[in-house]
């Protein structure tokens, strides 16, 4: 039996009314600005150019006790007495660079259920109600080089926050509840990475650059992510998390001698791991040659997204400091010469600017992009490109170094307006093994910055024969061909679908069989009347597991086998109605109408495949390979299986039929059915009659082995004689 094939599509607006935490963003520290007078007393500004700005204040900051303990974790302490609080946290030695490619997500994985599985001796659900008696907080995570852990508590608390810490750091429980739980994050974030043309721009020319399956340029993908295990998780935290591999920075509310002794008493006692500290990944040594243009065609953008660059350098560089000075210069603000004579003078960008992004103990990456409409994609492409060429030639203005040494001055200011900020900076030096004093470095050698340091490093650095230029956008209405500059390569951004498991290799045996028990099924629940049928209606009420909890919707499908769909869908925020007219795709809300991305076609064609009542009719389609896949269970009873598939098109599913009533009693696939791609149950029973036909009229869906909904069937109408008008999108 059919249920609705691309309902997620359906769904956009049901999940937006169920935002995660995830999508939830922290606001930024607030910070007093600095007072700012105009050139002429008395009178306002009348320009950027006449604001005179005070000089900054010497940077005062708390001199941190560090010392080691004797199992080689290092600790910075800073007493800050202002608020009855302590913070404690731990960076680790520990990065999704050093997980391996064909299991990208498993370093994310291991530091999300840190948190959430908790400890043997406090499961998660325990840990979260002791935190929220205590008003305390606890993170884990891990990112590209580096792995946080961290503990917030009121100073009365610290031991038992030290305890928590201690626990989760050494003694991860990573229940396997948990880890399906975030896997299913996972999923969802994978869906939607291509929705922000901006994400999508900076990941893609990031891959460009680092190489799409290097260390700091593979991602993950569903196959990847099916492939993690829990003793996966197991094996990664044990072989980075020793304390050899720690920096604990804490500050707050104590007397730093007393502190000393609670993080002894606390941590300790954490043996040696003995392992050696992994080295840092080589960046490909091609990444200083991907010089080209580079296309990413997606129809559904109302303009296009310009990045262009190449590989940088790191922190410790001797010309670090005259880079970020000239970076400033040239796209680094609402001063810069990319913002005012491409946003504002030629009126080409919605957003425009550049990045020296320095690497801490890995190069980084030069960036200049822009978003424009379609119509002067090239324009924009070239107005950039030209801004660079002319800093290359000339540099910066006297002016211009002045304002950008101010602007970079003060913002670095703003990552030092707290104590934490300072410790956790602090932590990072050591970590990266930067000096102690990088920080007041930092400040003496932007000030020492000159305009001919500026010159240098522009003509030395800026070369626009090397950029790697991405374009993402429509291919459709570009003011004229990208390969009037050159060759384009074009990067396909289509997400992977989950892998199946693989056929055994059909014999004549396996295919005769196969079609044999089709043809079983096809009689059972019809026969002949199949070949009636020209469209039939489902009217059902579907339940949706959701993490929030059930969601109860009401359904009427109607499927025309001349290649027509239509959906209307009941949910607690309006109406919802997707329809098929054989060439456009289309979906109305109670916002209005309008066209499906072109994206969803394939999913489309996958869920024509998959009907049911269209595979029994096409049961000797000549495209079609089917062999049987021996015997089975489902629910503990007996079954055959066979398997179809459309090698063409690369589609294929899964059918278990009960050998006494021939019926089907599960079907299994890859799809995107009610959230990202995964391996689909459908499991039939209550058969009825319907208009000459035996079909199910309950259906279990699992995915992954997991219930996520089920749909209970009211009537069926066989040949309703739908009008081909209702497909059509309204207007």
């Amino acid at each position: 039996m059919r249920i609705t094939k691309w309902l997620p599509a359906m769904l956009i607006s049901v999940a937006l009314a169920f935002p995660t935490a995830a999508q939830q963003a922290p606001k930024p520290a607030s910070a007093k600005p600095a007072a700012v007078k105009p050139a002429m007393a008395g009178q306002p500004a009348t320009s950027y150019k006449t604001l005179k700005y005070p000089a900054l204040n010497k940077m005062n900051l708390p001199e941190p006790a560090r010392f080691q303990l004797p199992n080689g974790m290092i600790v910075y302490l800073v007493e800050d007495h202002e608020l009855p609080t302590i913070t404690v946290s731990a960076m680790i030695r520990v990065g999704w660079r050093w997980e391996p490619v064909e299991k990208a997500g498993l370093a994310f994985l291991t530091g999300s259920v840190m948190r959430t599985g908790g400890a043997a001796s406090r499961p998660g659900d325990q840990l979260d109600e002791e935190l929220d008696r205590l008003g305390a907080s606890v993170e884990t995570g891990i990112g590209e080089d580096s792995g946080r852990a961290m503990v917030s508590v009121l100073k009365e608390d610290i031991d038992t926050g030290l305890s928590i810490l201690a626990d989760l750091l050494q003694n991860p429980a990573f229940p396997q509840d948990k880890i399906d739980l975030a896997k299913i994050a996972q999923r969802d974030n994978i869906a939607r990475r291509n929705d922000n043309p901006n994400s999508i721009a900076f990941r893609e020319f990031g891959r460009i650059i680092m190489g799409r399956n290097s260390a700091y340029g593979h991602i993950v993908e569903y196959d990847t992510l099916n492939s993690i295990t829990r003793a996966d998780l197991i094996a990664f935290h044990k072989q980075f998390f020793q304390p050899e591999n720690v920096i604990l920075g804490a500050w707050g509310d104590f007397n730093a001698a007393e502190m000393r002794a609670k993080i002894e008493k606390a941590l300790g006692a954490w043996p040696r791991g003995g392992r050696p500290q992994p080295p840092v990944p080589e960046v490909d040594p091609g990444a200083r040659n991907r010089a080209g243009i580079y296309f990413i065609n997606k129809e559904d953008m109302p303009q296009s997204w310009v990045v262009m660059g190449y590989l940088g350098g790191k922190r410790n560089d001797p010309d670090y400091y005259a880079l970020s000075v000239m970076n400033t210069v040239l796209g680094g603000g609402l001063a810069s010469r990319l913002f005012a004579n491409v946003r504002s003078e030629q009126g080409l960008a919605y957003a425009v600017g550049s990045q020296w992004n320095a690497g801490w103990d890995r190069p980084g990456t030069f960036t200049a992009m822009g978003s424009t409409k379609t119509e002067t994609t090239v324009k924009i492409l070239n107005a950039i490109k030209y801004e660079i060429e002319n800093m290359a030639a000339k540099g910066a203005t006297d002016d211009e170094l002045t304002r950008a040494k101010d602007s970079v001055l003060k913002g670095f200011a703003f990552d030092f307006d707290s104590t934490g900020k300072i410790v956790q900076r602090m932590v990072s030096y050591d970590y990266y093994g930067y000096p102690r004093d990088y920080l007041q470095q930092y400040r003496a050698q932007i000030e020492k910055v000159s305009h001919s340091d500026v010159v240098r490093v522009a003509k030395q650095y800026l070369k626009t024969d090397q950029l790697a230029i991405l374009v993402v956008g429509k291919q459709k209405g570009i003011d004229q061909p990208l390969s009037s500059l050159g060759p384009v390569k074009t990067i396909d951004i289509t997400i992977p679908k989950p892998t199946q498991e693989a056929l055994a290799a059909a014999t004549p045996e396996s295919i005769a069989k196969g079609k044999a028990l089709l043809r079983a099924v096809r009689q059972a629940m019809g026969g002949a009347a199949l070949d009636q049928v020209k469209d039939y209606t489902t009217i059902a009420s579907l339940t949706i597991s959701m993490p929030q909890g059930e969601l109860a919707l009401k359904m009427e499908s109607t499927m025309s086998f001349a290649g027509r769909m239509l959906t209307k869908m009941s949910t607690p925020m309006g109406e919802m109605v997707q329809g098929f007219d054989g060439q456009a795709m289309w979906v109305r809300t109670p916002q209005g109408a309008q066209d499906m991305p072109a994206s969803q076609r394939a999913e489309l064609e996958g869920g024509f495949f998959r009907d049911t009542l269209s595979l029994l009719r096409n049961a000797e389609n000549p495209a079609y390979i089917v062999q049987a896949l021996g015997p089975s269970e489902v629910d503990g009873k007996p079954a055959e299986g066979v398997a179809v598939s459309d090698p063409a098109r690369k589609l294929q599913l899964r059918l278990w039929v009960d050998p006494k009533t021939n019926l089907l009693v599960k079907k299994t696939y890859v799809a995107a059915l009610l959230g990202p791609p995964g391996e689909i149950e459908e499991i039939y029973s209550d058969y009825r009659e319907a208009g000459g036909l035996k079909l199910p009229f309950k259906i279990l869906l699992n995915r992954s082995g997991k219930k996520f909904g089920e749909q209970t069937i009211t009537e069926i109408k066989i040949n309703p004689g739908v009008a081909e008008s209702a497909y059509k999108k309204p207007q």
